[in-house]
């Protein structure tokens, strides 16, 4: 993809067009006539993300012992502990009163770019409409981590992390646009979008007591001792979602244009399985859905063929 993205942008910039309308005079001013924005057009852009993605930690299994004869998983367990401290409860209260979640969110941030194609048509003096598609490299990542600052209802003291990375991502979008001057394009744009993300997330013990979730009451099992991973998973996938923004775009010459650009891109919801890591074993489990949503300014070129 690195390679795709690159010769698009050396194909731009090493036309023989690209060349004249850069010349060593600076841009050729445009034309007396009315300014035409119809036609294809192609370019680069550049930018900055920042995310605020959320990661929600449910457990695996939550039953009555006494009315159904089996007892909760011992994922659900570790979840209840987060939650005691996290969310300042009674480290007795009834897991049945209330969604048994432990929820986090992260600020993720990094550069974005890529290239674009797009088609306008233009409509009397005023108005335009028209597609464009663009495909974005990125790093956009980050994480966060919570510890419990002491031994939580069980004795045991417990921490939690969840990270997120936007590999790339790429948009299908339509776009309508006024002219409050034939150079000067004020637009909206909004569309499909789609990415790939990395997550990741675990859950340990970060003092020196382990923890034993064993017997025939429970669901799944758990051995965890001390100061260890108990629980961890990642996975990268590709997902859909939408996105919308809006933005300038002005007119240098009759064939080049610059542009800054507004662009919320919401890649929809991910799950990641958590089980037992080495030396912590059983079978109980966690899962983790992350919400992946970005928001990027970022400037662009575009040459019009």
């Amino acid at each position: 993809m690195r390679l795709i993205l690159a010769g698009c942008i050396a194909a731009i910039l090493s036309s023989p067009a690209f060349a004249d309308d850069v010349s060593s005079g600076g841009p050729a001013p445009v034309a007396a006539s009315a300014y035409d924005w119809g036609g294809w057009y192609g370019g680069v852009n550049l930018g900055y993300g920042r995310g605020r993605p959320s990661a929600d930690f449910t457990g695996d299994g939550l039953s009555d012992y006494w009315t159904t004869g089996t007892g909760p998983g011992a994922g659900t367990e570790f979840i209840e502990n987060l939650m005691a401290y996290a969310y300042n409860l009674d480290p007795e209260f009834d897991p049945f009163s209330q969604p048994l979640v432990y929820s986090q969110s992260s600020t993720t941030s990094g550069v974005a770019g890529g290239v674009q194609l797009g088609h306008n048509w233009q409509i009397g003096s005023n108005w335009l409409i028209g597609l464009e598609t663009d495909l974005q490299l990125s790093d956009i990542g980050g994480g966060t981590e919570y510890v419990e600052p002491d031994k939580g209802p069980q004795g045991v003291r417990l921490g939690a992390s969840s990270s997120q990375r936007l590999d790339w991502f790429g948009t299908a979008r339509a776009r309508v646009g006024y002219l409050p001057d034939e150079r000067l394009l004020v637009f909206g744009t909004g569309g499909l979008a789609y990415g790939q993300t990395r997550s990741a997330a675990s859950v340990s013990i970060v003092g020196d007591a382990g923890w034993t979730i064993d017997g025939p009451t429970w669901a799944t099992k758990m051995v965890c001792p001390g100061h260890t991973t108990c629980f961890a998973g990642e996975a990268s996938r590709v997902t859909a979602g939408w996105s919308a923004g809006g933005g300038l775009e002005y007119a240098l010459s009759p064939r080049i244009t610059i542009k800054a650009e507004y662009l919320h891109v919401d890649l929809g919801r991910q799950k990641v399985h958590l089980t037992a890591q080495s030396p912590a074993v059983g079978d109980a489990f966690i899962n983790v859905g992350f919400k992946s949503a970005y928001d990027v300014v970022r400037l662009g070129m575009n040459y019009r063929f």
